[in-house]
């Protein structure tokens, strides 16, 4: 069965206990995390989709896939390019008097394909979108990407609410000493 945005289940003739498979490109809309835009590549990545019918009306569905996603580094602001692999499941029995067990991703038996792509898609990114993972990021004073070296700002100023701390450490460091 081809893959597409939109599968009716009603339409799919599968007995109970039995499965059917959907394969191929489905395009995802891009993420937007704090304003900025993450792209994917391929813009419509290739999916698969394991629809099992089990008693009555209910469905166990299974989605998986990989996909690039692009977009500025949360560190540096650089292109960051980040592999990302789905493996997302879900139930739906629309006969069920438990929320959980209908899926927020069939509206009147339709399957939303590339709705739930999105989400598993965000939920399978690493908790920060990295250009590397040693990142350095960028001078706070001068703006300089440190990826490609030092600034010359040199050493941070220290904050001055540490001071007292600081005067704490060298009188302990005197009293030592005598």
């Amino acid at each position: 069965m081809d893959l597409t945005p939109l599968i009716d289940l009603r339409g799919v003739g599968v007995p109970a206990g039995g499965a059917e498979r959907a394969d191929g490109p489905v395009a995802v809309d891009p993420l937007v995390l704090a304003g900025q835009t993450y792209a994917y590549r391929p813009p419509a990545p290739d999916l698969r989709v394991d629809l099992v019918r089990t008693l009555g009306a209910a469905w166990h569905l299974r989605l998986r896939g990989t996909v690039d996603v692009e977009g500025p580094c949360w560190v540096c602001l650089g292109d960051a390019d980040v592999p990302v692999g789905i493996d997302a499941t879900e139930i739906h029995d629309a006969d069920a008097d438990d929320p959980d067990m209908r899926s927020a991703y069939v509206t009147d038996g339709v399957l939303d394909v590339a709705g739930w792509a999105r989400d598993a898609i965000a939920e399978a990114l690493p908790a920060r979108i990295l250009c590397r993972e040693d990142c350095a990021g960028i001078c706070p004073r001068c703006g300089a990407h440190l990826n490609a070296g030092p600034c010359a700002c040199g050493p941070p100023e220290p904050d001055p609410r540490w001071g007292p701390l600081a005067d704490l450490a060298r009188r302990m460091q005197g009293d030592e000493g005598s």
